[in-house]
């Protein structure tokens, strides 16, 4: 994990808002977040076909109520790159048997810890960042400027 400074680290709005945002901005909501916080996702290399992908991740908390609600007012994190790493073949620890496969559809993860990222993509999000900034300071509804 890699921290990108940004003005945009404290800026608030509501939820149905800075969701619509990051959509334009083809950020998805990742899959795991909570009521309380969760991240926008925009994924760097996707042009790229290996067995990993780099993420720009941007944090958002819920300040009252709960991520999923329109109105919830949420505050934006400092962004930050990651690599996630998945299996694209056969998973060569994955077990046999018709009912494990129905219960256990998914391979272990592979641990990303300690592995570099590459600058081409610390540039990128450097990019989508500065965009990000630029498009909020238009936008009225972001406060914490």
């Amino acid at each position: 994990m890699i921290p990108i400074q940004s003005t945009i680290e404290g800026y608030q709005n509501s939820f149905e808002k800075a969701n619509q945002f990051f959509q334009e901005e083809n950020f998805t909501l990742g899959g795991g977040y909570t009521y309380e916080h969760g991240y926008f996702d925009h994924p760097l290399d996707w042009e790229e076909e290996h067995g990993y992908r780099y993420y720009l991740r941007i944090p958002v908390i819920a300040l009252d109520g709960e991520l999923d609600q329109p109105h919830t007012k949420v505050k934006l994190g400092q962004p930050f790159v990651i690599k996630h790493e998945f299996l694209t073949g056969n998973d060569p620890t994955a077990r046999s048997g018709i009912f494990t496969a129905l219960i256990n559809q998914f391979s272990q993860p592979i641990s990303t810890e300690g592995s570099p990222i590459h600058e081409k993509w610390l540039d990128r999000a450097r990019s989508l960042i500065q965009t990000l900034e630029q498009k909020m300071m238009l936008d009225d509804t972001w406060q914490g400027r």
